[in-house]
């Protein structure tokens, strides 16, 4: 009878024994994420040389690794220093705060609804996050118009009498 053979789950870190007869597990028992190759990256060091692959070959070179290094750097230091947080909706990574935009007026085209007149009134500013993994942009209202979209909201309106 051989030995069993063991894999480690690359999302929980846990040790996976299976049975040769049986063969692997598709799936980690403990996190239920899938196993395999799957988003996973293989570090090989030799003496001085660093290889990252993946299934399909070398990935970056050891000068675009350091330089890959110095980018991660550089996000962490933004995103530690920023105070608001938001997670990219297309890669779920942490976005970096890039700035504000204001809207103007010529630039706004408010949405007027059945039940009362247009609530976000220009000008008004948003703060733009940039996804340091897609680079995808996003937009959230910032603190003070927020606080004035809330007090509008809340507003009680006064029912209007038929003549």
């Amino acid at each position: 009878m051989k030995e069993k053979d063991s894999t480690v789950c690359p999302w929980c870190q846990t040790e996976i024994v299976w049975d040769e007869e049986i063969g692997p597990e598709e799936f980690c028992p403990n996190c239920f994420n899938e196993l395999g190759d799957y988003r996973s990256l293989h570090v090989r060091l030799d003496g001085d040389e660093l290889e990252l692959t993946d299934d399909s070959g070398p990935v970056v070179s050891e000068d675009e690794l350091s330089e890959i290094g110095i980018y991660g750097f550089s996000v962490r230091q933004r995103l530690e220093r920023q105070e608001e947080q938001m997670e990219c909706p297309r890669c779920r990574e942490e976005m970096v705060l890039a700035g504000k935009h204001r809207i103007e007026e010529h630039h706004y085209t408010p949405l007027v609804h059945e039940i009362g007149p247009a609530f976000l009134q220009a000008p008004f500013e948003v703060n733009l996050f940039v996804c340091p993994s897609c680079f995808s942009i996003h937009y959230a209202l910032s603190d003070e118009d927020r606080l004035r979209l809330i007090q509008e909201w809340s507003r009680r309106e006064e029912p209007q009498e038929n003549s």
